[in-house]
């Protein structure tokens, strides 16, 4: 996983071999962020964007987002904006 914004900041994660991304694995992450956000940004606020990915969308990770500290910036399905690697396959864009 990696973020990134005006300032350079980024959050680079490794998985080990296998591992795959869930939920804790994501919230850990957005934990990780916000400490840093907190210490590098302190003045300016911080939007979120990410995909509709199973470990961004369960229940756990909305409980966290939907906290007042964070804003998120939605991220449509099959938005004509994105990747091509990104279209669900059999999608007609």
């Amino acid at each position: 996983m990696a973020t990134f914004n005006d300032l350079l900041i980024k959050q680079l994660e490794f998985l080990e071999q296998a591992q795959t991304v869930n939920s804790e694995r994501y919230i850990s992450t957005l934990r990780a962020l916000e400490f840093r956000l907190r210490r590098v940004r302190r003045d300016k606020d911080s939007i979120l964007q990410h995909d509709n990915g199973r470990p961004h969308t369960s229940r756990q990770t909305l409980d966290i987002l939907r906290q007042p500290e964070h804003t998120t910036l939605p991220h449509p399905a099959n938005s004509p904006d994105l990747a091509p690697s990104e279209v669900p396959e059999g999608s007609s864009q």
